[in-house]
């Protein structure tokens, strides 16, 4: 997956574009769609952690980043929960951390 995340990037970056809160008035939708980014975005920063190159690492920060300028109002709200809080940091105690959740939930859930 590693290999695709410039796809995985785009896509998180495009979901950031596109949503705007504003105009969602359905709480359930609401919570729905920044559960969705979130995901999205956690996913992305699990997979440049689990790389640790500084280029990757510089990838995170530039998402994280663009989130923040694009729309705060997402960043905000992602920004606070607890899988974003473990995957934002770049320090190695954070990404190690990172990485041990990404192993112990890869042997539970099974997937790649």
């Amino acid at each position: 997956m590693i290999k695709c995340i410039d796809q995985q990037l785009k896509v998180n970056r495009l979901l950031v574009d596109q949503l705007d809160l504003s105009q969602v008035s359905h709480p359930k939708m609401r919570e729905y769609l920044l559960n969705h980014i979130e995901i999205t975005t956690v996913i992305s920063s699990t997979l440049l952690n689990r790389s640790g190159t500084a280029e990757h690492l510089a990838k995170k920060r530039q998402l994280w980043t663009y989130i923040q300028q694009k729309n705060p109002e997402v960043f905000q709200a992602i920004r606070k929960t607890m899988l974003s809080r473990l995957t934002k940091h770049s320090v190695l105690p954070d990404r190690k951390l990172s990485n041990v959740v990404y192993q112990i939930t890869k042997s539970v859930y099974g997937f790649n």
